[in-house]
């Protein structure tokens, strides 16, 4: 078996174990109480060189374990769970499944929903959550980098949410001791091993009290409808090396002291602005407290990703910073440009 990373985390429920293996997830030697997968709405079928054709070769069906889940939320969120694999010699005793679904794009083409598959994946770990609760054994669970195969989505849009997620249910949930991340492609494999590394980097920098509390670290702030912005945000700033805070991922403890913490720390303060944004007493609470270090102990960097005008206590404290306007599509690029300005301040 060629793991290529373990990292251990401190949680109230012991120590928690996140690694990526690079093998064939059909071929691990270890006990997978739950492996989760991908698919189209219906889209069970063995084909050759997919997922669901390899477990098939070792005796899973996973198009008769959909006809009755133990855990059924397709029609509200696109998850769902299976009962216990009793037949076959495979260690795998679960199939979880993530669908996506369709929408109809700017230009009439049909593209994945990748807003409602990020929710759908944040429902599907609130289900293991469920199924734990009602005695579902789950020391171990294991995943692939999930809609990156037929599915053909971008590695960027699904690595830093997915990572971020897998955290969050290690922490919060009592009965998973291990999570792995496994991959047949070394390439993929290893795009796993640099976020995770990535992300972890405030974490690892805690511990080592000799650094400089001035290390570049970017706060960012957001609301929940920007999520996907946030996330995608995060994930290019951490492949350039710069230091990422954002909640919820990096709260530690009680929540408004964890950003009161942070907005003291960083460097660069980076708000979402959006017309959900201006509605949010939380994001302007950030935007209060990162004012008062202003103008020397911190850099405010607001990226606007529509054209709403600013509420006026936004206006207050924004209207005489400089930001940059992430509207006009594409927006990957957008962020793209929005990164390289910071970095280029730290060079």
């Amino acid at each position: 078996m060629n793991e290529l990373f373990n990292i251990e985390l401190s949680t109230a429920y012991g120590k928690k174990s996140l690694s990526v293996i690079c093998e064939d997830i059909t071929r691990v030697e270890l006990p997978i109480d739950v492996l989760t997968t991908s698919a189209f709405p219906g889209g069970y079928n063995p084909t050759p060189g997919s997922l669901y054709g390899a477990l098939a070769k070792i005796g899973i069906s996973v198009e008769q374990l959909a006809e009755e889940p133990y855990i059924d939320l397709r029609r509200t969120s696109n998850v769902w769970l299976s009962e216990k694999i009793e037949q076959g010699t495979s260690m795998i005793r679960r199939i979880g499944c993530i669908e996506s679904r369709y929408k109809l794009d700017s230009r009439s083409f049909y593209s994945i929903d990748e807003e409602a598959l990020l929710s759908s994946i944040r429902a599907y770990f609130h289900l293991l959550d469920i199924a734990s609760a009602s005695g579902v054994k789950m020391d171990n669970v294991a995943l692939p980098l999930l809609g990156t195969g037929q599915q053909q989505l971008s590695e960027n849009l699904i690595i830093t949410p997915l990572i971020n997620e897998c955290v969050a249910f290690l922490k919060r949930n009592e009965s998973v001791k291990n999570m792995y991340f496994i991959e047949y492609s070394e390439k993929k494999a290893k795009a796993f091993v640099s976020a995770i590394e990535s992300s972890y980097a405030l974490f690892l920098e805690a511990s080592e009290p000799k650094k400089s509390a001035r290390t570049p670290l970017a706060f960012i702030s957001y609301t929940t409808p920007n999520r996907n912005v946030a996330d995608n945000l995060c994930f290019k700033l951490e492949s350039r090396g710069m230091r990422v805070w954002y909640a919820p991922r990096n709260v530690e403890g009680a929540y408004a002291t964890a950003i009161a913490e942070a907005i003291e720390k960083a460097t660069h303060f980076i708000v979402i602005l959006s017309r959900e944004c201006m509605l949010s007493e939380h994001v302007l609470n950030e935007i209060d407290l990162a004012f008062k270090r202003l103008p020397n102990d911190i850099k405010f960097k607001p990226l606007r990703i529509d054209t709403a005008d600013l509420a006026p206590a936004f206006s207050y404290y924004l209207s005489r910073q400089h930001w940059m306007d992430a509207h006009i599509p594409p927006i990957e690029q957008r962020l793209e440009e929005f990164v390289d300005s910071i970095v280029k301040e730290l060079n």
